[in-house]
């Protein structure tokens, strides 16, 4: 019994040593032309989208690695940078593209070699990233302005601000001019809540504004769209010297109508006498391009005035403008479609039944 154990066991040793000899010639294959040896590929990496253009940041801590080369849109393009020296927990930015060499807007999955400088190489490491251009600029539109105010006693210029059209949108740039100086901010959508406000404002060199958006948080380039003028009017009748047709009384003068106050405690009324014709005269100190007018009338009982007549004085004589018949509303607007300059306006009201004039206010704006 004992002699065939001794035998069943050298049947056995026999069977691995056979095996094993099998599992080499596999691994022999592969040995053939020497052992493979590779160098420490990236530890990690990220991708930062720009505007045709990405910057990888990596990290790497095999001292050994000299040189990256980073590949995308299937290997068919490449980039090579060296490796400088750092400490092992140093992340390394390099930037890829620029206005001579800028990516195709994009998703890539970018695969990381790194190498000796000689023949030694690292296995592949794989990241995802994007690339935006064109195709990102033509979803972005510009934040919507609901007022803008102006006073011109500050030179100030305010300006009211809608809810942003996208999440990317993170605020407005404005430009506008100091004077003869050029001032550049930015402002943050947290802070568009409230009015924006800019002081010491030269209207007359305009003020602009584009929208920035960051199509992704970690993005290195912000957005823009195209500048977009703010349209910014100026009444240039407020507090102006006034001249009317007749006052009912001292206390409601031809002044109040021009004071910026639309009130029944501040407004122009004229003679209550019947057949009278009515005006209200302003003298703009010095002459102006018109943009549009407002003419805010208090109604009361019959006293609608239905019939006016906007003019403009040119070389001494008034000249009819714009001419309204049967208008019951309260407040009258007209923009000028042609050019309209001059340093004198009135609101002259014809002699017709309950024609006495009661004025809010009279308003004549210039646009900047």
């Amino acid at each position: 019994m004992k002699h065939k154990i001794q035998i069943a066991l050298m049947l056995l040793s026999l069977s691995v040593v056979f095996s094993c000899s099998k599992m080499n010639d596999k691994h022999d294959f592969y040995l053939e032309d020497g052992e493979i040896i590779y160098l420490g590929r990236v530890d990690s990496a990220k991708i930062l989208p720009g505007k045709n253009r990405f910057l990888l940041r990596y990290w790497i801590t095999d001292n050994r690695a000299k040189e990256l080369n980073i590949y995308w849109n299937q290997m068919a393009n490449s980039f090579s940078t060296p490796i400088p020296a750092h400490q092992p927990t140093d992340s390394i930015d390099v930037i890829i593209g620029d206005e001579a060499n800028s990516i195709p807007e994009g998703s890539y999955t970018f695969q990381l070699i790194s190498n000796d400088g000689s023949e030694l190489e690292s296995i592949v490491f794989e990241s995802l990233g994007n690339v935006y251009g064109e195709q990102f600029s033509l979803l972005m539109s510009d934040r919507y302005v609901k007022s803008v105010g102006y006073n011109p006693d500050l030179q100030e210029v305010s300006v009211e601000w809608g809810e942003p059209s996208s999440s990317r949108d993170i605020g407005v740039e404005l430009t506008y001019y100091k004077g003869d100086t050029k001032n550049v901010i930015k402002v943050p959508t947290k802070q568009l809540t409230s009015k924006t406000i800019l002081d010491s404002v030269n209207v007359e060199k305009g003020v602009t504004y584009r929208t920035m958006f960051l199509p992704e948080p970690v993005a290195i380039d912000t957005f823009y769209t195209a500048p977009v003028s703010l349209t910014i009017l100026q009444n240039v009748a407020l507090g102006k010297p006034v001249k009317t047709s007749s006052d009912v009384n001292s206390t409601y003068p031809g002044a109040k109508a021009v004071d910026g106050i639309v009130s029944a405690d501040s407004r122009w009324i004229s003679s209550s006498a019947s057949g009278l014709e009515h005006w209200i005269e302003i003298d703009l100190e010095k002459e102006y391009s018109l943009y549009s007018f407002k003419f805010h009338k208090h109604l009361y009982n019959n006293f609608l005035i239905p019939n006016f007549t906007f003019q403009i004085n040119k070389n001494g004589e008034w000249v009819d403008l714009v001419e309204v018949e049967n208008y019951l509303g309260e407040i009258y607007e007209s923009m000028f479609s042609d050019e309209v300059i001059t340093d004198k306006v009135r609101i002259f009201i014809p002699s017709y039944l309950n024609n006495q004039a009661r004025v809010y206010e009279f308003a004549v704006y210039v646009k900047y």
